[in-house]
């Protein structure tokens, strides 16, 4: 079965238009990404459940050999947490989606020479679609420049958070070390 997209011709006029090409390459774009960052999110978060539901199995491994493999499954699904948050897979895997299809909508209404688009000449209605189609990716990538800053203060907590930590880590053992009469661990 074919889909509809195959069996449609675009009339030539609206083809060589530059708002329809602009489309076309939106749109296709914002569809790749949204199928890769779907599939990069699902893949991790099923690495996360598997490691995850491993960790009980893991204790039963012979002396004190479960101790360490479970600090290295702990260190992976660390690791593999701040990959989706550092990537923002899942967020952008939807905003992308909901980017391509609001795209898709504009094509599919203005081929049809329906909604706004309906008893205007193609040349009125395709320069009527370059400014929403303008507007739709205007207003996601004000959205994106956003969620990356966010994403950056976020960064800049977790960096400071772990420096205290290592900090007071060290103090610690310095701490430590001077009540044992042996000298301070070099930072």
């Amino acid at each position: 079965m074919s889909s509809p997209e195959q069996d449609f011709k675009v009339p030539e006029t609206v083809a060589a238009h530059p708002a329809w090409a602009r489309l076309e390459d939106q749109r296709s774009y914002y569809d790749v990404k949204a199928g890769a960052y779907q599939n990069r999110y699902k893949q991790i978060k099923l690495g996360l459940i598997g490691l995850s539901a491993g960790i009980p199995l893991i204790v039963f491994l012979p002396g004190e050999a479960f101790k360490y493999v479970v600090a290295a499954v702990g260190v992976v699904i660390a690791m593999l947490e701040g990959l989706l948050l550092l990537n923002q897979y899942g967020p952008l895997w939807i905003k992308y989606r909901s980017t391509a299809e609001g795209l898709k909508r504009e094509r599919w209404l203005l081929l049809s020479h329906a909604g706004e688009y309906a008893g205007k000449s193609d040349d009125e209605a395709l320069r009527q679609m370059a400014e929403k189609v303008e507007g739709l990716l205007e207003a996601e990538h004000r959205e994106w420049g956003g969620g990356q800053q966010k994403m950056l203060e976020a960064l800049v907590k977790t960096q400071a958070f772990v420096q205290a930590h290592i900090d007071e880590t060290n103090k610690r053992a310095a701490e430590a070390a001077a009540a044992a009469g042996a000298p301070a661990p070099a930072p």
